[in-house]
């Protein structure tokens, strides 16, 4: 059996259209189409999002902390920090995370050491990060596991959608479910159809999605003031 022995397909944005334009049937992509159809992949990344975290949008990033300064704006793409730790000698502590509330609640805000808990506040263009108590250096590094903005879908040419492969059937279904809602001449019951089977596509790219780690272990750590 001879098979292609290469692993490089991919579709592209005009390609994700056309597949969507495809399974909703009749006319073909016109006018302003491509437009509306770039923007409904837009609304429709942001609602995964929403549903959970997409795995490939974790990242790392490091902050040091400034000395005094217990307020910390994160990057716009941001939208959350799953964990924070703090480095100090080469040894990473973990942070617990308290609510904004709590964290308004502290009594002594103004008691400097090394942090042991944080506070995201997610606000409309960034989240910002407060620490407590106060750093009392400048050279403690932050390490956070962040999640980010799922790139913008726009008119560039040849672009992929950002993505993993898995997900193109959950995207082109998706499309096409959306797409189909905007046609005046779709059936509801084709646009019912395109849906069961945007969420059937969708479940199971999300659930391959998820983290499989067994266990997850914390070295025991003791400290004394």
């Amino acid at each position: 059996m001879a098979v292609s022995g290469t692993y490089n397909f991919n579709l592209d944005i005009d390609e994700v259209i056309q597949e969507a334009m495809e399974m909703i049937g009749g006319e073909d992509t016109l006018g302003h189409e491509p437009a509306s159809a770039r923007r409904s992949i837009n609304l429709m990344l942001r609602d995964w999002q929403n549903r959970g975290i997409l795995l490939w949008t974790t990242s790392t990033t490091a902050v040091t902390v400034a000395a005094s300064t217990t307020t910390y704006d994160l990057a716009s793409s941001t939208i959350n920090a799953l964990e924070v730790v703090i480095s100090r000698d080469n040894t990473d502590v973990k942070l617990t995370r308290i609510t904004p509330e709590e964290y308004m609640i502290i009594p002594a805000k103004t008691q400097t050491g090394k942090p042991n808990q944080y506070s995201i506040r997610r606000k409309r263009d960034n989240p910002v990060m407060s620490v407590w108590p106060i750093p009392e250096n400048s050279t403690d590094i932050l390490k956070m596991e962040i999640v980010k903005e799922v790139e913008d879908t726009n008119k560039s040419a040849d672009q992929n959608a950002d993505v993993p492969k898995r997900f193109l059937p959950a995207l082109t279904c998706g499309l096409a479910y959306y797409m189909s809602m905007k046609r005046p001449l779709v059936a509801d019951t084709k646009i019912a159809m395109l849906k069961i089977n945007y969420e059937e596509k969708l479940g199971r790219a999300m659930e391959e999605d998820r983290e499989r780690a067994s266990i997850y272990l914390l070295p025991r750590l003791t400290f004394y003031n």
